[in-house]
């Protein structure tokens, strides 16, 4: 009995704390009277009344509970409700600098200075969590009274630095590294600095992004992610580096770091349109991440301390970087620090191999071209005597693009092909720890690959087949009966000679041409199911039949349309049919595109490749009939 009356009682006093009225304090003023604890009763997840007073901003109800004499002062560290950890170790003042309640904060601040020591479970102070969330004007009203070194860490090491760009609040993290610059080098338990992490974020930059027009294939329909990209590029953007005075992470929080023009009509358009808004808030994160990342590269004065850990567990951010596909980041290190282009990972592996193996090609292009002695880092080889080309053997997509089995295969031949064209001519047959060659594990490890793309280009051609020939059967027919239909005196058409004559001839001309492709299509698609299907073909030979099929099935189906409406337009049926033509004609364009990009960028870069690397592979071949007869001559000698 006394048990379901105490439950009542908090009951009551948490339903009069949330929701707050004039009533509300008379109310907890009489339960706190027969119960004095009800403050610090813990619900289920350890959290007291006071807790979600704080959560919910409910600056009033703590002045009031402050001026009634309900909220008792701790004395030097001991007791007090405001001292009441839930289960995650968080007082009082934790979950109001969580929530950003700037007003509870301050009234807290007044009565108990002290709580700003508080730690959590993982040793974190209200300071710490104020910096993980991006409140910003809850931090700075912390940092004024906890600015000492030991308050601005963690247990596990972790800075107040480390909890911003965590939480992606970049803008706040910049504010940190100018306010703190000594936290620009800190590293927690697991020797991460803040560059490590930032390195270990590539979607908190346009190159890793889906909104850079060399990442299209990334999202699953490319003309939409087309669309998003032009309006990413198009999109203005207000960003002020010299005054911080918002999180542009959060548009919720605070005021935004941007210098905005009165009575800006974009800006005013971007502000009431949620999609536009959202692409304007992802560009100024982008632009706010690499402005942090030019500030931390800046305050570092050596590289050495990444390459030259001395047995600590520290990583190199160039790797990371150049391992999650951050050209930006790259671009940046290496304009600072050139040298550091020659350090290797605990396996052996330097940043071409890395950049290899991920299929990045962009970040290839760059360190061919930024990167001095390039030659000598793409001749080396890894503690497993793996050279560049056998990193290039290893499925696996390019780091932004989605692929399915057919574009994935023809993707990691032409990939294998570029890397085996530029490297030195004797590493094709060069074997690694295991004792295969780079071309031996490329079969080895695409062989399921290939026997997927083989079943899903066949399938996709026997459905293809029936539709080509469906279409070629309806223009076919369409040629001998055609509207108006035949004089039966000489057999000519009833429509030619007369004002429609042009009309006709005009749906002849779509009808031949939509019958021609049809027929262009079925040919090409019976030689795909013919064809080996070895991995060589997957270099030129099938994504240029596989582009031919599809685009002479699209001209025969865009041309049976043509066709139709001008059938329509010829029996005269007082409607005006062309205004679904456009739509029509649209929608069979976007099909087309989203079908063909990815295949035809990857035949481009295939005959580029082939074109510019022609003379390489007859020196390839006199390099292995030298490593033969060499090995030959040994044999015999012995």
């Amino acid at each position: 009995m006394e048990t379901n009356l105490a439950n009542s009682s908090h009951s009551a006093a948490l339903r009069a704390a949330l929701t707050w009225t004039p009533e509300s304090l008379p109310v907890l003023h009489r339960i706190l009277t027969d119960e004095p604890d009800i403050l610090t009763r813990k619900d289920a997840q350890g959290n007291t009344i006071l807790h979600f007073l704080a959560a919910g901003g409910n600056a009033t109800a703590f002045r009031e509970l402050f001026e009634g004499g309900l909220l008792t002062r701790s004395n030097g560290g001991g007791g007090g409700e405001l001292r009441t950890w839930n289960w995650r170790g968080d007082t009082v003042l934790h979950e109001a600098a969580r929530f950003g309640r700037v007003n509870v904060v301050e009234i807290i601040m007044e009565r108990e200075r002290e709580l700003v020591s508080e730690r959590n479970a993982m040793g974190g102070t209200p300071l710490y969590s104020a910096a993980a969330n991006g409140e910003r004007e809850v931090f700075n009203l912390l940092k004024v009274v906890a600015a000492h070194e030991e308050l601005l860490r963690r247990d596990d090491g972790c800075t107040i630095l480390h909890a911003a760009i965590m939480g992606e609040h970049y803008s706040l993290a910049m504010e940190i590294v100018e306010t703190f610059p000594n936290l620009a080098g800190a590293h927690d338990k697991n020797g991460n600095t803040a560059l490590n992490l930032l390195a270990s974020k590539p979607v908190s930059f346009k190159s890793g992004s889906s909104y850079w027009l060399r990442n299209l294939g990334s999202r699953p329909f490319i003309p939409l992610q087309f669309l998003l990209c032009l309006v990413y590029l198009c999109i203005p953007m207000w960003i002020n580096d010299s005054k911080l005075t918002g999180d542009v992470e959060d548009p919720q929080r605070n005021k935004p770091v941007i210098c905005q023009s009165k009575g800006s009509f974009i800006e005013n358009i971007i502000s009431v349109v949620p999609w536009l808004k959202g692409v304007h808030e992802v560009k100024k994160k982008h632009a706010c991440a690499l402005d942090l990342a030019k500030r931390l590269i800046a305050k570092e004065e050596d590289w050495s301390h990444y390459t030259n850990s001395c047995g600590e567990t520290r990583r190199n951010p160039l790797l990371q970087a150049v391992e999650n596909s951050i050209q930006e980041l790259v671009e940046e290190i290496l304009g600072k620090f050139p040298e550091a282009a020659y350090c290797v990972d605990s396996n052996g592996k330097n940043i071409f191999h890395i950049a290899v193996e991920k299929k990045d090609e962009r970040m290839y292009w760059f360190l061919k071209k930024n990167v001095a002695r390039k030659e000598g880092m793409m001749a080396a080889l890894d503690d497993g005597r793996n050279s560049i080309l056998h990193f290039a053997t290893k499925p696996g997509a390019n780091p932004r693009v989605l692929l399915g089995s057919l574009n994935q295969m023809a993707w990691d031949v032409y990939w294998f092909m570029l890397v085996y064209y530029d490297s030195p001519p004797h590493l094709p047959w060069y074997p690694n720890s295991d004792g295969k060659t780079a071309t031996e594990l490329f079969e080895d490890t695409h062989s399921g690959l290939r026997k997927d793309a083989e079943e899903a280009l066949k399938s996709m051609n026997g459905s293809l087949l029936l539709v080509s020939a469906l279409i070629g059967t309806v223009n076919y027919a369409a040629v001998f009966t055609l509207p108006g239909g035949f004089n039966s005196d000489r057999g000519r058409p009833v429509l030619y000679g007369t004002d429609k004559e042009r009309d006709l001839l005009l749906f002849l001309w779509f009808t031949g041409v939509a019958l021609y492709a049809a027929f262009l299509s079925l040919v090409e698609m019976i030689v795909i199911q013919l064809s080996k299907f070895a991995s060589s073909d997957f270099f030129t030979a099938l994504p240029f039949r596989y582009i031919v099929t599809i685009t002479a099935l699209y001209v025969s189906v865009l041309f049976t349309i043509l066709a139709c409406f001008e059938a329509y337009d010829i029996i005269d049926l007082h409607i005006n049919v062309y205004v679904f033509l456009g739509p029509a004609l649209a929608v069979a364009t976007i099909v087309f595109i989203d079908a063909v990009y990815l295949i035809l960028c990857r035949l481009c870069l295939a005959l580029c490749c082939s074109l510019s690397h022609r003379g390489h592979m007859f020196e390839a071949v006199i390099v292995k009939h030298s490593i033969e007869e060499a090995k030959l001559y040994e044999t015999t000698s012995r």
